[in-house]
């Protein structure tokens, strides 16, 4: 009997104290400027808070790599092949950025952000004598660097 009452007095001072501490889940909600998720196992949410300002930028920066345009491709092959020639084409130190992308299995190499065909159709008679198969190929490309442009239509100064 007096180990029966030991045991009692062990649980209601140790262990109950200590489920009191236990997280409590909320299945409310409130509408907020911030997310609400709520996580795989369907229990509790998790907020993620922003202030307005980097809302904004965020928001604005939105569809940026979306750009339509064209490329140069010039291999497509295995990864390790496509790699060894994408390190040929940097060694040239030719001017445009090279790209490697995935076709299930194999990778194509490709060459420069173009905004416009004929723009891909002249830099692809420049590459045309390194590499004969090359061919114009339109989908995303990256933003151009607009100091590009800019300083081609600067005037010479004299």
């Amino acid at each position: 009997m007096y180990f029966d009452m030991t045991k009692q007095l062990v649980f209601a001072f140790l262990i109950l104290p200590a489920l009191s501490f236990a997280q409590n889940v909320s299945t409310e909600t409130k509408e907020t400027s911030s997310r609400i998720a709520a996580d795989s196992l369907g229990h509790g949410t998790v907020t993620f808070t922003a202030s307005p300002s980097v809302l904004a930028l965020e928001k604005n920066s939105r569809g940026l790599n979306n750009l339509q345009g064209y490329r140069i491709q010039i291999f497509f092959g295995p990864l390790d092949q496509a790699k060894a020639k994408r390190q040929e084409y940097m060694g040239k130190g030719l001017k445009h950025q090279a790209y490697l992308e995935q076709n299930v299995p194999d990778f194509s190499l490709r060459i420069g952000d173009f905004l416009t065909e004929s723009e891909a159709r002249q830099e692809l008679k420049n590459l045309r004598p390194i590499y004969p198969n090359a061919f114009l190929v339109k989908g995303h490309i990256e933003p151009p660097n607009l100091n590009y442009y800019i300083n081609a239509i600067k005037e010479p100064e004299n």
